[in-house]
């Protein structure tokens, strides 16, 4: 009770003054003369100094997420968790700062394969952080972007990665954090801090399958070495190594038996020894107390508190190091000196964001820059560049508003646009405005009409469907807005399926064959979902796969009617609707083969029993599934054509492989040194300028066999192409590229005969060519 007080008081106070104050640069404060507010000095100088003056109450306080004031040190409570996935949220909107950008979701924007888009876009988002702080209405660490794979349609919190690709998450990563973090203004400080999460093997949330229910804060995710280094860490070393960032998290589940928040080869041996990572690691919320209470990795508190301390997390979100560390310095479980160690990675970000130094060009930039009209069409365009054609029969799409009289918006989500917005991002947005695929419609169509059809997305009442499909039937064109919502999946909740509700596909069968013309289908879904219906449907003519894009449905509708061509490509494997029964989303391997996990078919009969027949994996993400998909990675048409003209080396030389892999650390592999390049002429073959995407996929020798990958991503460009020109597109496949972890971990170059694809197979139409390559 005493603590809530305490609490409540502290956000009182935080509520009437500036999140953030600096003592050293106010001439009358005791600590302006002090060693640690002198900028000439190190960092490391002023941090020893800063830690030295404390109390050890003021110690174990500071490592809270919720950091109260820190007396001896003159400075104001802190709290290092603010978001800001699609847009900042966790900070102070009042008359200065009354609203903020919410931009589309990442598992939209990783559609657009564009790593101009993804910085300007952190930008953007660190650019309004700055400028809230510096108005004192917010703090300077945001926890994004997530870039664990979607590995798994059924997880929960797909809808926050860019998907389910390591090379692409780890580009994302990379892009997203240096605009974030690196103003031109002044790139000595952080503009503000980013964080990389859920660090590691996280891809699931609350499931029950065959009877049996763990979550993300007791599951132990088993995972071989061999998939550990060549899937589940890529993003990350990307996001440490390339992008720099200064902040990582630490997952709730444990890997192979050790917690991720107490696992020091984690945290210590790979983050920080071999990638060199500089900065601060938190828990993701209340999972120290995960270490102890539901994963029961130690027998008492105090020597949870010492695991995590000494495996390298710094801050605790929620406040279990907290209430437990002066009782394990008590009884000799921690010393100080692992708290001191603990404050110097926290105190560094914070001398590395100009908190304690005078004041310079980012202290001004200004209030005005948010939701600036350039940051309304940049969030505008950054849907435009991502819109994913999955179906474009006879030329459904694009269609053209001068020639329509009244278009029809039906379906359970074409009012989505609140429920989505404030996930992650910020609720008080651009001009109070929460527009919805019937707002977008509108401002093309002459007239526009709209019905739901079923109640919502997961609805199987279909009693306004015959009222819809009559509206379909008056219509001169109709756009059926389908997929999912937050009550499919969010945080905290995994979907139980990957197909859409009955009420849905009776809704798309009567408005398809009610109306005059094949109807569009614009899928707002996080979730992978089985779209076969739509493709096998005559009547429906286009599908326009568009994520979620948050408030940003305007960009969706300017494909839609031709102002802009869709270039986006597939981040996530479509299955069908069987690889759902087929393995358990707690089954973590990426490779096929046997599953230790029941079926998720298993009849609720045998639920308990141990007679659950076991489940089967067939491979996740394009990499690894063996089975065929109903769409597949990097899948997406054009209102054009192109063509690719490929060229390239015959043979690359395999002791440069072997040179990359002697310099490596133990498992863990060099990236970034490249071997080889390759030039891609891409014509437009057609009559519509556009953009094209080139994504260069390399196939190894005895692709599939002994855990060796069907293919991987290597490179990709995005580039503006008019009709009937060509532009070359240069990529370079690095020497980790040709080579193959074991079941250890252990890389060896592969050699043999390589196929390096450009383009998508199944999407020709937009581009494809393949080149054989042999290292040796």
């Amino acid at each position: 009770m005493l603590r809530a007080m305490y609490m409540a008081s502290v956000a009182a106070a935080a509520a009437a003054l500036p999140y953030l104050n600096n003592p050293c640069i106010d001439p009358s404060s005791p600590q302006s003369k002090l060693p640690w507010c002198d900028a000439t000095l190190p960092v490391d100088v002023r941090v020893d100094d800063m830690i030295s003056r404390m109390n050890v109450t003021e110690k174990i306080a500071t490592l809270d997420t919720t950091a109260p004031g820190i007396p001896s040190l003159g400075l104001v409570p802190y709290n290092w968790w603010s978001e800001a996935t699609h847009g900042i949220s966790r900070v102070r909107n009042d008359a200065t700062t009354p609203v903020e950008t919410n931009f589309a979701l990442p598992i939209t924007t990783g559609m657009s394969f564009n790593r101009t888009l993804w910085k300007a876009t952190g930008t953007q988002i660190g650019r309004e952080a700055r400028a809230l702080m510096n108005v004192g209405n917010a703090w300077s660490t945001y926890w994004a972007p997530v870039v664990n794979l979607a590995r798994e349609p059924r997880w929960g919190r797909n809808i926050e990665t860019p998907g389910e690709d390591p090379f692409m998450s780890g580009e994302y990563a990379a892009a997203f954090v240096q605009g974030f973090q690196t103003s031109e203004d002044d790139p000595r400080y952080l503009q503000a801090s980013a964080c990389c999460k859920h660090y590691a093997v996280n891809s699931m949330e609350h499931s029950t399958v065959a009877g049996v229910t763990w979550t993300r804060h007791n599951f132990d995710a088993n995972v071989t070495q061999q998939d550990l280094v060549d899937s589940y860490l890529l993003p990350f070393q990307a996001c440490v190594e390339k992008g720099k960032v200064s902040g990582l998290m630490c997952s709730y589940n444990a890997i192979n038996g050790i917690p991720s928040c107490a696992n020091d080869w984690l945290l210590q041996t790979v983050a920080r020894d071999s990638w060199n990572f500089d900065g601060y690691i938190t828990s993701d919320c209340d999972a120290d107390n995960d270490v102890f209470a539901s994963h029961h990795y130690t027998a008492t508190p105090e020597e949870a508190v010492a695991a995590v301390l000494r495996a390298g997390t710094d801050v605790d979100c929620e406040h279990f190091v907290g209430q437990h560390a002066q009782s394990a310095l008590d009884k000799g479980v921690i010393t100080e000196a692992d708290i001191d160690a603990r404050l110097r990675k926290l105190f560094r970000v914070r001398m590395r964001l100009q908190h304690f130094d005078p004041e310079g060009p980012l202290q001004k930039i200004p209030t005005s820059d948010v939701c600036s009209d350039d940051a309304k069409e940049l969030a505008r365009d950054g849907v435009r560049q991502s819109m994913t054609l999955l179906k474009n029969d006879a030329g459904t799409l694009p269609l053209d508003a001068a020639a329509l009289g009244t278009v029809a918006v039906i379906g359970p989500n074409a009012n989505l646009s609140w429920a989505i917005a404030g996930y992650y991002g910020p609720l008080k947005v651009c001009d109070g405005k929460f527009w919805n695929m019937v707002d977008a419609v509108e401002q093309y169509a002459q007239k526009t009409v709209t019905a739901l059809g079923v109640p919502d997305v997961k609805s199987s009442d279909t009693s306004g469907v015959a009222a819809a499909a009559a509206l379909a039937a008056s219509a001169d064109a109709v756009i059926l807005v389908l997929g999912t919502d937050m009550t499919w999946a969010r945080e905290e909740y995994d979907a139980t399926n990957i197909t859409f509700s009955d009420g849905q596909l009776a809704l798309v069968a009567a408005v398809a064959a009610a109306a005059d013309k094949p109807v569009t289908v614009v899928i707002l879904s996080a979730v992978p979902l089985d779209i076969s219906p739509l493709l096998s449907n005559a009547q429906v003519g286009a599908v326009l796969h568009a994520g979620q894009v948050s408030v940003q449905t305007f960009g969706v509708a300017d494909v839609v009617f031709g102002a802009r061509s869709p270039a986006g490509r597939a981040v996530q494997t479509q299955y069908p609707k069987a690889y759902q029964d087929m393995v358990s989303i707690f089954d973590f391997n990426m490779r096929p083969g046997p599953s230790a996990w029941p079926r998720p078919d298993c009849a609720e009969a045998l639920w308990g029993t141990g007679q659950c027949p076991l489940g089967t994996n067939p491979g996740r993400t394009y990499r690894f599934y063996t089975g065929a998909p109903v769409v597949p990675f990097g899948y997406g048409l054009s209102y054009t054509t192109f063509e690719y003209a490929v060229s390239g080396p015959a043979t690359v030389a395999k002791a440069a492989v072997d040179r990359v892999i002697a310099a490596s650390a133990d498992v863990l592999l060099q990236r970034g040194v490249p071997l080889t390049g390759y030039v891609v002429n891409v014509t437009n073959t057609g009559a519509v300028d556009s953009d094209n995407v080139v994504l260069g996929f390399i196939t190894p020798p005895n692709a599939g066999q002994n855990g060796a990958p069907l293919k991987s991503l290597f490179g990709f460009e995005r580039v503006h192409v008019k009709a009937g020109a060509t532009v070359s597109v240069y990529l370079y496949p690095e020497a980790a590229d040709f080579a193959l972890a074991d079941a250890a971990g252990r890389f060896a170059a592969a050699a043999g005969e390589y196929t390096v694809h450009f383009g998508v197979e199944e999407a020709a139409t937009s581009g494809y060519a393949a080149h054989k390559v042999t290292l040796q």
